[in-house]
């Protein structure tokens, strides 16, 4: 994606496509789907960002602190979204990501949001400094 402006900025993006399971008894998506949307994007910037591994064997990673997120349309089966992120806030064990997911069916943002990560050493549940690496690879894909 190139970069027109800053606020157009999105460099990872995943397509989600709606499944009927996804509605919920409304007759939209149900809104905790939104935040596991914001979750599969996050999993795609970690491992573009890198630092080793992630999961139960893992020394040290990243940890969500918090996650928003505001709804500004419906979403109904059958849509096709993507679901956006990019970083920014970038402290020395620290960053926010910054989510945007659209419609492609209605070319309109249906959700935006944002998730406040922390470095850990998983073992003390101590914040540590992010690696050099991982900073770097976080300037890659900030605002």
């Amino acid at each position: 994606m190139t970069n027109p402006t800053q606020d157009d900025y999105w460099p990872i993006e995943i397509p989600i496509h709606v499944t009927w399971g996804d509605m919920d008894a409304l007759g939209h998506v149900n809104n905790t789907r939104f935040i596991g949307w914001f979750e599969e994007t996050r999993f795609e910037a970690f491992k573009r960002i890198g630092g080793g591994q992630i999961g139960p064997h893992a020394i040290r990673g990243p940890i969500l602190a918090k996650v928003e997120c505001i709804f500004r349309a419906p979403v109904v089966f059958p849509e096709d979204l993507v679901s956006a992120i990019r970083a920014t806030d970038i402290g020395t064990d620290r960053y926010t990501l910054e989510h945007q997911i659209t419609s492609v069916t209605h070319d309109r943002v249906v959700a935006i949001g944002s998730s406040r990560i922390i470095e850990v050493e998983y073992a003390t549940g101590k914040k540590v400094a992010l690696t050099p690496e991982a900073l770097e690879a976080l300037e890659k894909i900030r605002r």
